[in-house]
């Protein structure tokens, strides 16, 4: 649903953003397509950790100050009691934001915010407003050059650019947590292995390529019976059995949450549902909850009920020539999910237009040559 604000928005030179509490854009103004170069309804389709470096750390402390202000105070739709951002900024480490555009080579924004909690319909929403300051910064440097031996500071401002060039292609390419690519960045691998695909579609030989979606059975037992710094290293021993897992021309990404997606490139049906049984064998087996928690609650012999054992629900689509990104990635989704629904720990295979559940003891090769 799109939220609809006043027309004289759109006259700000600020980005201005309307997100629900998961992230996901609900409104963004002139502003924002003009800065970033993504239109209205791409804007729609988008959660802020496309365009946000580290913004689910960000939505998580800003739900939490928001939510804290008395709802007594102010009327209408806007709360207009201060929220101290100061708690934000000492979280993740650094005073503004950094925006990503849709081409990186583009632009990458350094932005102060605001923030305010806006109530539509009795729903919260988050209203962030951003500022860009990357002109601002570039002269505060500048500044800071001439006060200095000239010659000196042009050579450490230059390897001090090229480390801050390599730390933001970093950001902007990465997920934090795991050190794999970001959601972001695999959309962009994506859609070049899509318009590859169909330039070989006259190629009797070529194999296109399977999407992947997986999701953590049971994360959430461990988030709150143990608490989110456990959460956190469960989804990073994951991650390292995913990038091990894979051929070095697959490409693994964290696409938010306790769920992932891989790319597997010229492969099929069956090679596919190998290495996704494959994937699955090893998170049992190689995936050492216990040892997270001795190490970092220092706990030992901890009991983990068998019905909260962490295994994998997958939803696997090949891709079919003159699809969208946006259809392979539903694809797989919805087999994911059903996957959910059959009581996880399985596979769900979109194959001649229907999904085909797989475990280890219902795999037969034949019924997919």
């Amino acid at each position: 649903m799109e939220i609809q604000l006043p027309n004289f928005i759109d006259l700000t030179y600020d980005m201005v953003f309307v997100i629900d509490k998961g992230g996901s854009i609900k409104f963004a103004n002139s502003s924002a397509e003009e800065n970033l170069f993504y239109s209205k309804e791409e804007f729609l389709r988008m959660n802020l950790n496309e365009i946000l470096f580290e913004s689910e750390k960000v939505i998580e402390i800003l739900d939490k100050i928001i939510t804290s202000v008395d709802e007594k105070e102010g009327s209408g739709k806007f709360q207009n009691k201060q929220i101290d951002l100061s708690i934000i900024k000492r979280e993740i480490g650094y005073q503004d934001l950094i925006l990503i555009s849709k081409d990186t080579k583009l632009k990458i924004i350094i932005a102060n915010f605001q923030a305010r909690r806006l109530i539509i319909d009795s729903l919260e929403y988050i209203l962030l407003i951003l500022r860009d300051i990357t002109d601002r910064k570039y002269l505060e440097q500048e500044l800071f050059k001439h006060t200095e031996n000239l010659e000196m500071i042009v050579q450490e401002k230059t390897i001090e650019l090229q480390k801050k060039n390599e730390m933001l292609e970093r950001l902007a390419t990465t997920d934090t947590l795991t050190n794999l690519m970001n959601i972001r960045r695999f959309r962009e691998v994506l859609k070049f292995e899509i318009e590859k695909a169909n330039k070989l579609k006259n190629d009797e030989d070529y194999e296109t390529f399977v999407l992947v979606m997986l999701d953590a059975d049971h994360f959430k037992y461990y988030n709150d019976t143990f608490g989110h710094q456990v959460g956190d290293e469960v989804i990073k021993g994951i991650g390292k059995i995913l990038a091990t897992s894979v051929r070095k021309i697959d490409t693994v990404a964290r696409y938010g949450g306790d769920e992932f997606i891989i790319l597997l490139t010229e492969t099929n049906y069956v090679s596919s549902i190998k290495t996704c049984l494959r994937i699955t064998d090893m998170i049992k087996n190689e995936l050492k909850i216990k040892k997270i928690i001795k190490d970092v609650l220092n706990m030992e012999n901890v009991d983990i009920p068998k019905e909260n054992k962490i295994s994998l629900s997958i939803g696997m689509s090949k891709y079919k020539f003159n699809k969208t990104m946006d259809e392979i990635i539903n694809e797989a989704d919805t087999g994911l999910y059903r996957s959910k629904e059959a009581g996880r720990d399985c596979i769900h295979l979109l194959y001649k237009e229907e999904y085909k559940m797989i475990t280890e003891e219902k795999f037969n090769p034949a019924d997919f040559k």
